[in-house]
């Protein structure tokens, strides 16, 4: 397991229902920052390291500015639609002050050849050995990530963010990106009191990263093989 400190000064991640004003879910979706986790090691491959597992603590709950700003409407797989009317400008919620520690787990990774924990630590130690496209970014390519960088403790009070089923908050853990039948959400609950964390998380703190597609055939393969 390690753990990582990452900064992103604004980031909008548009919540799946927003129509009209472009607003933007609370904290970063941990689908995003799984994604943000496959650029910086520079994977393309989005199910290579499935089952991997996330938590996250935040150093305070960001802020939401609305700005005036171009935005895409529409999603892959209307290309007609959106050279023409996809990019306008319009009103967009933006999280501002982006800061959190977010730890990687890969001990239930489908291949442990090579696993997204150690991808990391080679990529933050010879980033020079990275191959990708363009800078890192937690979401929409202009919202550029200040920090990633590996730490073994922390005296700074944070705030956790819990999977609940019964949390106020809502968001992505997988976004089919065309069409909608494979997203896949989690709840969650956001600590009001800070606390040092001086210690690994417990089993509750993490959110699996499955893709859904995979974990379906594995479902079918079980069922054909118990028939």
């Amino acid at each position: 397991m390690i753990t990582l400190h990452i900064e992103v000064p604004y980031a909008s991640f548009r919540q799946s229902y927003a129509r009209s004003l472009a607003e933007t879910y609370p904290f970063p979706p941990p689908a995003t920052v799984y994604g943000m986790l496959l650029s910086l090691v520079g994977e393309y491959f989005r199910a290579k390291h499935s089952g991997v597992k996330l938590a996250f603590a935040y150093a305070k709950q960001p802020k939401i500015a609305t700005t005036l700003r171009k935005f895409s409407r529409f999603k892959y797989g209307v290309a007609s639609k959106q050279s023409k009317l996809g990019n306008a400008p319009d009103f967009v919620d933006t999280l501002c002050e982006i800061k959190f520690l977010c730890w990687v787990d890969s001990s239930a990774e489908s291949n442990q050849e090579i696993t997204l924990e150690s991808r990391i630590q080679e990529s933050l130690q010879f980033p020079e050995r990275v191959t990708r496209t363009g800078i890192l970014s937690l979401g929409l390519s202009d919202d550029a990530v200040n920090d990633v960088s590996l730490i073994s403790e922390s005296q700074e009070k944070w705030h956790w963010l819990t999977p609940a089923n019964n949390g106020e908050i809502e968001l992505p853990i997988w976004v089919d990106h065309i069409g909608s039948i494979n997203t896949r959400w989690q709840r969650y609950s956001f600590d009001v009191n800070p606390s040092i964390i001086n210690h690994q998380p417990p089993p509750e703190k993490f959110t699996p990263i499955i893709d859904p597609h995979s974990y379906n055939l594995s479902k079918l393969n079980l069922g054909d093989r118990l028939n």
